[in-house]
C-alpha cells in the first residue's frame, strides 16, 4: 500500500507534469461546482430528504422512503450531513461537500486513465463536460461504482500476474463492495468465471462478490419484512427508460412509469444477460483491464432499459479507444445532456429528438453495439490507429 502511494504521488506531482495537472484539477473541480448553481433535480432532494431521515437515525430501507440503493451511498451522504452541521444547517455545505466527494472519484479515474493508457486521455476524461454535469449538477455516484470496481481489476490483474490467492480475494471482496454502491459490475463476476483457471478457482471468482454484496445488506435485514422491502426496493425496481431493445418490441412507448407486459419484460431483459454472457465468453481470454472498459460499455449497449447518468459508465471507451462510433456517441450524449429536463434543460438542437421520453436512448445503443461488436474479431488489423483497442482485441 505504501509503495503504491509513493508511485501515484511521484505521478500525480513530477515537475514536467504538475502544472497541467493542477491546472486540469483546478478547471474541473471550478466548473463542476459553478453548474451546480443552475439548480438541481429530483435525484438532490431525494439525497436532501434521505439525509433527513438518517440524521433522525431512521431507516432508508423501510419501505417508506426513496433511496433503492445499496447501502455504500447513505454513508457519504451522512459525512456530507456531518460537514453541514458545522456550518449551521446550510444546504450549500451540504451539496459542496457531495459534488467534491464526486469531482475526487472522477479525479481518480482519471489518473487511472492517464497511468494505464494516456496522460492526455485522463486529462480530457476530467474536464469533459458530462462528467462535470452529471457530478456537479445532476449528483448522482456511478463513477464510485465505477472506481470501485477499477480498483478491484487492479488488485486482481496483479493476482493473477503473481498466483497471490489473498490479493485475488481482496480484489473480489472490492467487487462485492461495488456492487453495494450500485449494480453496476452485476454481472461481471460472471466474466471472471468465463475466465481461465480451475473450476474451484472459477467458483470462487463468481460467488464471492455476490456474498460479500449481500452480506452488506445485514445490518438492515433484520426481519422477513425488512428483507423483503431490500429486495423490492433494490433489485426488483425497475429504473430508466427504454433502450433498443425495448423500443423494438413496445410500440410507441415513451411513459416512464409504465409497467412493461410480463412477455416482453422477459423477451428484453434475456436478450440483456444472454448479450452480455455472450461478450464476456469472447473476451475471457482478453486483458482483465480492458475486459472491464469493455463490459461497461456492453452492460449498457444491450440494458432494456437505463438512466441518462449511466450514460458516464462508457465514458472510459470513450477516453480509452476514441474510435469514431464512440466520438459520435459522446458528442451526441453531451448535446442530450445539455438539453434533456433532469439535466441542464438548455433547447437548442431538435429539442423533441432530445428530450427523456423518446428514441434517443435506442440511437446511443445502436453506436455502443457497433463498438461492441468490434469486440468479436480477435485479430485487429495492423492498420488500426487507436494501440488501445489492439491491445482490447488481442489475446492474452
Amino acid at each position: 500500500m505504501k509503495n503504491a502511494f509513493v508511485k501515484f504521488t511521484d505521478f500525480l506531482y513530477r515537475s514536467e507534469r504538475k502544472t497541467v495537472w493542477a491546472s486540469t484539477i483546478a478547471l474541473g473541480t471550478v466548473a463542476r461546482v459553478l453548474i451546480a448553481l443552475r439548480g438541481s433535480n429530483a435525484d438532490f432532494k431525494a439525497w436532501f430528504e434521505n439525509t433527513k431521515v438518517l440524521r433522525n437515525g431512521g431507516n432508508l430501507y423501510s419501505g417508506n422512503e426513496a433511496y433503492g440503493y445499496g447501502p455504500v451511498w447513505m454513508f457519504i451522504l451522512r459525512f456530507a450531513d456531518l460537514a453541514q452541521n458545522i456550518f449551521s444547517e446550510n444546504r450549500q455545505v451540504f451539496r459542496l461537500v457531495i459534488i467534491l466527494v464526486l469531482t475526487t472519484f472522477d479525479l481518480m479515474i482519471a489518473i487511472f486513465i492517464a497511468k494505464k493508457f494516456s496522460i492526455a486521455g485522463g486529462l480530457m476524461f476530467f474536464v469533459n463536460p458530462i462528467s462535470v454535469i452529471i457530478t456537479g449538477y445532476h449528483n448522482q455516484f456511478d463513477n464510485l461504482a465505477v472506481l470501485v470496481g477499477i480498483g478491484a481489476i487492479l488488485v486482481i490483474s496483479e493476482a493473477e500476474f503473481g498466483n497471490q490467492q489473498k490479493t485475488l480475494w481482496f480484489g473480489l471482496v472490492l467487487i462485492g463492495l461495488s456492487l453495494a454502491v450500485k449494480q453496476v459490475l452485476l454481472f461481471y463476476p460472471i466474466w471472471l468465471f468465463f475466465r481461465a483457471g480451475t473450476l474451484r478457482h472459477r467458483l470462487t471468482r463468481a460467488t464471492v462478490p455476490y456474498v460479500i454484496y449481500l452480506a452488506c445488506f445485514t445490518p438492515w435485514a433484520t426481519s422477513v419484512e425488512s428483507v423483503k422491502i431490500i429486495f423490492e426496493e433494490v433489485f426488483l425496481e425497475r429504473r430508466g427508460r427504454s433502450g433498443i431493445i425495448l423500443s423494438l418490441l413496445v410500440e410507441n412507448y415513451s411513459d416512464y412509469d409504465t409497467p412493461y407486459s410480463p412477455v416482453v419484460s422477459l423477451i428484453a431483459f434475456s436478450l440483456w444477460i444472454i448479450s452480455v454472457f455472450a461478450f464476456g465468453w469472447i473476451m475471457r481470454n482478453r486483458s482483465i483491464i480492458h475486459s472491464l472498459v469493455v463490459y461497461l460499455v456492453v452492460m449498457l449497449a444491450f440494458a432494456p432499459a437505463y438512466s441518462q447518468q449511466q450514460l458516464i459508465l462508457p465514458l472510459l471507451a470513450v477516453f480509452i479507444y476514441a474510435t469514431t462510433e464512440l466520438k459520435i456517441f459522446y458528442v451526441v450524449t453531451l448535446i442530450f445532456m445539455v438539453q434533456n429536463s433532469d439535466e441542464l434543460g438548455i433547447e437548442f438542437f431538435f429539442p423533441y429528438v432530445f428530450r427523456l421520453n423518446g428514441t434517443i436512448y435506442a440511437w446511443l445503443q445502436v453506436l455502443l453495439i457497433v463498438f461492441s461488436l468490434r469486440m468479436i474479431f480477435k485479430d485487429p488489423p495492423s492498420n488500426l490507429k487507436s494501440k488501445n483497442l489492439q491491445a482490447a482485441l488481442k489475446l492474452n
